[in-house]
């Protein structure tokens, strides 16, 4: 079987799970690209299955995922696997996050076999801690296998999410448009040395260079990987700075983490309100399954 894995990513979670997904099934004989949704503007013609991984933005796909899809040729009932990574996991308000990007889906012709959350450490107000990181990763792959043993044997999962959560992710997708703003006013202080990073960084191609400064467009998703990954500190939020982690978020340093298979205590290290998606996520082993693939990602 074909099968393509198309995703969107800002800091790099969502890339390295749609690389285990590409390597778990390679590992079961299929042929398989993995492609930056931003460097694709659509399937390929020869595809069997099609895996459509995004993080969630404010209950929602973000807005180049939407894009992408409203901007595609009609499928003749192409199957699609939806796969949402977000750093809380299935809880309110996420529980709708997919249903405008499944409508879109089913607009072109496609047909949904599976969807499904995976959980990734937060890049978003609050940081996860490292040992729920570490964590983390280590199910990853195990819940991966999952997904793709019962795609290959035709079962499918569906979520039916009620209108309480549907109006919230409706909510959600103002955030569009908020994105677009914040980015307008990133600021750079005096430390900017113009490396470029940002610019290269970017995965919209917001950002380039222009006199002594980076200068930001208008189609800012809000990932806030400039922002994480500038080498020197100097980019700053202008507005809602509440969302960026204070700390920073280094995806490399969090895949860098030592990790064992030692249980951890969740009622102490995910506890609180906002981290129940991760600790149930994290509890739950019915939905793991041991990977075929073995060994790092390149």
């Amino acid at each position: 079987m074909n099968v393509q894995i198309v995703y969107f990513s800002g800091t790099g979670c969502t890339e390295h799970v749609a690389k285990t997904f590409s390597k778990e099934f390679q590992a079961r004989g299929h042929t398989t690209l993995c492609r930056s949704i931003t460097k694709t503007e659509s399937p390929d013609e020869d595809i069997d299955l099609l895996v459509l991984c995004f993080a969630v933005h404010a209950s929602n796909a973000p807005e180049p995922v939407m894009r992408w899809v409203k901007n595609l040729e009609k499928a003749d009932e192409r199957p699609v696997v939806i796969i949402s990574i977000s750093g809380g996991g299935e809880v309110t308000p996420n529980l709708a996050c997919r249903v405008p990007l499944k409508r879109a889906l089913k607009r072109k012709n496609y047909r949904l076999l599976y969807e499904k959350m995976l959980v990734m450490p937060s890049n978003w107000i609050v940081g996860t801690k490292r040992v729920l990181s570490s964590k983390l990763l280590q199910v990853l792959p195990y819940k991966v296998s999952y997904v793709v043993n019962d795609v290959l044997n035709g079962k499918s999962s569906f979520t039916h999410p009620l209108l309480g959560n549907r109006f919230l992710t409706f909510i959600g997708s103002l955030e569009h448009a908020g994105a677009r703003s914040f980015g307008k006013k990133i600021l750079v202080d005096k430390s900017c040395t113009l490396c470029g990073l940002c610019v290269k960084r970017c995965p919209v191609s917001n950002i380039s260079l222009h006199g002594d400064r980076p200068v930001f467009g208008k189609n800012c998703t809000l990932c806030l990987n400039c922002i994480y990954s500038c080498p020197q500190g100097a980019l700053h939020p202008g507005t809602m700075k509440f969302v960026v982690i204070k700390k920073g978020f280094s995806f490399q340093e969090i895949l860098a983490l030592p990790s064992d298979n030692l249980p951890i205590d969740l009622d102490k290290e995910a506890k609180g309100f906002a981290w129940v998606g991760v600790k149930r996520y994290l509890s739950k082993t019915s939905d793991m399954l041991e990977p075929a693939f073995q060994g790092p990602l390149d």
